[in-house]
């Protein structure tokens, strides 16, 4: 059963691409660009979470929310308790409080990492009880852990940066796709349009991370597939071979 998801954010090019990357991941997420569509959606719906965004500028997500929590128009009672992780452009300590107080279950500042948000909606998930899951992800003779951000290979230790994990972790959620550059730059770094220099960063991570790989015995485990982007050996070619 999918967990029901609503996004909710003035800026379309913010909710609809977030919108999408977690209904891939099997969530069925929908999104609002206005208070009132908010209000409809959480009304008619019943989302497990929401995920509020940017509005009227600083302290927009305290006032929703607050009038979210108290039932207050044009939010229905019923809708009081829906679980809400805040994303802002808004990072002060004084955001964060505001939003705290008015009731957030959690808070992450734009640009937000993919991975970071989308562990912490599972995480705000399972401590309303609606979700049980494990870090642990296991691709063949690889395995990662998403909280601790450790990577192994037949049991060997892989040391990988922040950003090298965050690129494994993204190739293994769905280990039978070949991700564009582009794809990786949103999903990774946070960018929304790709361009020739944030390209070659994901070919220079990426060649780390093969490196590093190789080097605890998984050769070709990661490979460019030209002209497109990276994919798994273990899902493509099971011979290992290269085709960049």
């Amino acid at each position: 059963m999918s967990h029901t998801l609503l996004i909710a954010d003035r800026d379309p090019d913010f909710a609809g691409p977030l919108a999408g990357e977690l209904a891939a991941e099997g969530y069925a997420a929908a999104t609002a660009t206005a208070v009132g569509a908010l209000a409809v959606q959480l009304a008619n719906h019943r989302p497990e979470l929401l995920v509020l965004g940017d509005f009227d500028g600083p302290g927009s997500q305290a006032r929703v929310l607050a009038a979210l929590r108290g039932g207050q128009p044009p939010f229905e009672p019923s809708a009081a308790q829906t679980p809400a992780v805040v994303v802002s452009h808004h990072d002060g300590q004084l955001a964060r409080l505001r939003a705290f107080d008015a009731g957030a279950d959690d808070f992450l500042a734009k640009p937000a990492h993919y991975l970071e948000l989308r562990a912490r909606i599972r995480a705000v998930l399972a401590r309303a009880g609606g979700l049980r899951t494990t870090p642990t992800v296991r691709v063949g003779e690889l395995e990662i852990d998403t909280d601790l951000m450790r990577a192994r290979y037949r049991g060997r230790p892989v040391a990988l940066s922040r950003l090298e994990f965050a690129l494994l972790a993204r190739l293994c959620e769905t280990p039978t796709r070949v991700w564009a550059k582009d794809q990786l730059l949103h999903a990774v770094w946070g960018f929304e349009a790709p361009a020739e220099a944030r390209t070659r960063t994901v070919d220079a991570h990426a060649c780390r991370l093969r490196r590093k790989l190789q080097a605890a015995g998984a050769d070709h485990l990661v490979v460019n597939r030209r002209g497109v982007g990276y994919a798994l050996t273990s899902a493509h070619d099971s011979n290992g071979n290269e085709t960049a």
